[in-house]
């Protein structure tokens, strides 16, 4: 059956049952208002003309406040630096004071960094102290001293400087403007001279409207200026050129690279130690074994058959130690189930009895590198602590951390500490080398703290792209 098509009613008919389509709306102009039911529209140029207003304004009244805050800030810095350096003689005094300084300084340096990155979002890494890198007292002095020659602290109290000194042009600069308004409603007021509220000065009421006039375009101008003139400042102290950057990257990918080539070879030293000195040498027993078994296999039936149980057995603990040295190489079960559950396999067979805390979000898992160099610098530490530590327990704690210094993206984060003797060295192709070697080549960090007496201490994070 075939259905006919209705024809649409031409424009000039009317109809009760069948009213004439309307014209197709025409959507408003950009800028304008959709209508009374309908939100208004702003054009992109508009936004980015308002948010550079707000950016300015608000420099201003950071400024403003950093003008005061600042100088009452170096004020203080100066004085310590001062006293340090009296009193450096008078009984290692003025070392104290030394120290406050290097701290004060981070403390400024860090609250500039929050400051323009709240105002402007550059994307600036939060600034970090400086960690130890090695244990004991000299190793915290070598700390204080990385963090008083510490490039980014320094470029943040560059900053804070300037915005210091640009602060103090505006508090005087606001004082004018808001003198000028008072002028330009002067000649309301009647009277031969106005007296000027911020400066004292009388003006006389017929310039009173020309001198507002130009003070108020005077000190706009200059606030102006000096709004746009912080925010090129601080993006040329704070934010690191590209080039800067590139350097950075290659030199991080070298060390990287490096790491991964020591790390290897380490692992290649470590499976040949192995299979040399356990799997190789019981796999030549077994040989043996069977040799003296086949000679004796028609003259002594039962002594070959002992020979031959002998083997199996020498075979079957071959085969564990396979079996662990290829968990050593590659662990299936954190590819299946995850971190947690490698690291709880790993404890029950630990011969030092283990308290494992692991606490990650629920189905989050990280990239394989980094869950692969935390789960083996643990394994490689839980061996540590049963061949040498003496310990009687061993704690391992894991997070998953939020970290800005690693461009926001989270960090997977492990402590391994036991209550043995301590004394703990890296040495060139040992296994704490190892850990070392391979956290690096991850993109991540070590520290070890292992004081004689102990307890040791080993602390890793790797950069976490889940």
């Amino acid at each position: 059956m075939t259905t006919a098509s209705i024809p649409a009613p031409l424009p000039a008919a009317t109809s009760e049952a069948a009213p004439a389509p309307s014209a197709t709306p025409v959507p408003p102009a950009v800028g304008t208002a959709a209508g009374p039911a309908g939100p208004a529209t702003t054009s992109p140029s508009t936004r980015s003309r308002r948010g550079r207003t707000a950016r300015a304004l608000g420099a201003l009244a950071q400024l403003a406040a950093v003008g005061v805050v600042g100088s009452v800030i170096f004020g203080v810095l100066a004085t310590l630096l001062s006293l340090g350096i009296s009193l450096v003689l008078l009984f290692g005094i003025g070392l104290l004071f030394l120290l406050a300084f290097v701290y004060a300084l981070y403390a400024t340096a860090w609250l500039e960094y929050e400051r323009v990155e709240g105002l402007y979002r550059y994307g600036l890494p939060a600034l970090r102290a400086r960690r130890r890198d090695r244990p004991g007292f000299a190793g915290w002095l070598s700390s204080v001293w990385d963090q008083f020659t510490d490039g980014p602290m320094w470029r943040g109290i560059a900053s804070a400087a300037v915005s210091t000194i640009l602060g103090l042009f505006v508090l005087p600069l606001v004082g004018g403007l808001a003198s000028s308004l008072v002028l330009l409603f002067a000649p309301l007021f009647g009277g031969d001279t106005v007296r000027v509220p911020v400066t004292g000065l009388h003006v006389a009421v017929e310039w009173a409207l020309l001198v507002g006039v130009l003070g108020l375009i005077v000190c706009a101008a200059l606030l102006a200026g000096i709004a746009v003139l912080h925010g090129v400042l601080t993006r040329a102290i704070l934010v690191p050129n590209r080039e800067a950057q590139l350097v950075e990257q290659a030199r991080e990918a070298g060390t990287q690279r490096e790491s991964a080539v020591r790390a290897g070879e380490v692992e290649r030293t470590r499976i040949e130690r192995d299979l040399h000195d356990g799997v190789q040498p019981r796999l030549v027993s077994v040989a043996m074994t069977l040799g003296l078994a086949q000679q004796k296999i028609d003259t002594d039936p039962a002594a070959a058959k002992a020979l031959i149980d002998e083997a199996h057995t020498s075979t079957k603990a071959a085969i564990t130690e396979l079996r662990q040295l290829a968990r050593g190489i590659h662990a299936s079960v954190l590819d299946d189930r995850g971190l947690d559950a490698a690291l709880s396999a790993l404890a029950a067979r630990s011969h030092v009895p283990v308290l494992l805390d692991v606490r990650l979000p629920p189905g989050g898992r990280c990239s394989r590198t980094a869950e692969a160099a935390v789960y083996f610098a643990i394994a490689e530490a839980l061996t540590n602590a049963a061949k040498h530590s003496r310990a009687g327990e061993v704690r391992v704690v894991v997070r998953l951390r939020d970290d800005a210094a690693v461009g926001g993206r989270p960090t997977l984060w492990a402590r391994v500490e036991d209550n043995g003797v301590g004394g703990a060295r890296v040495l060139p192709g040992g296994g704490l080398d190892g850990i070392a070697n391979r956290i690096t080549a991850a993109g991540g960090a070590s520290r070890l703290d292992s004081p004689v007496g102990g307890p040791t201490t080993l602390e890793v994070s790797v950069p976490c792209a889940s």
